[in-house]
């Protein structure tokens, strides 16, 4: 009994540790701005933020996360300050980080290796074949 009473500690804090861990510390976090409108739905929505987990950078969406489903809508970090970033320039002096294939609710997406997040500004949606932007939000 003693000794199942330890394992059962030992797995428990193991289990919390790990939870701890893995949580990671959040560096930036925001809203998303829809940059258009069509047929009355914002052209993206919800919530995101970048954490750091075992020396590794990731995006977070969260379970409000919403956007208009295109066909090539791209994930970028861009060093310009969102107010400036439009459908012409939304790509320029930025770092692609994924293409989109959840248009909706919780995702985690890993920033490639090597990028360094603080020299960025914005967090960048954009459909790069049409040049129409999705959204935006400062970091």
């Amino acid at each position: 009994m003693k000794k199942s009473l330890l394992m059962l500690f030992t797995l428990a804090s193991l289990l919390l540790v790990t939870s701890i861990t893995t949580a990671g510390e959040t560096l930036s976090e925001g809203s998303l701005k829809g940059a258009f409108s069509s047929w009355g739905k914002s052209s993206l929505s919800g919530d995101w933020k970048i954490v750091e987990t075992d020396g590794k950078h990731y995006i977070e969406l969260a379970d409000n996360f919403e956007a208009k489903k295109g066909p090539d809508v791209k994930i970028f970090l861009s060093p310009l300050e969102a107010s400036a970033i439009n459908g012409s320039n939304a790509s320029e002096g930025s770092v692609f980080i994924k293409l989109i294939s959840n248009f909706k609710g919780k995702n985690r997406i890993e920033i490639p290796e090597g990028i360094d997040v603080s020299q960025f500004n914005s967090l960048v949606f954009h459909c790069e074949e049409y040049s129409k932007l999705w959204g935006v939000s400062p970091l």
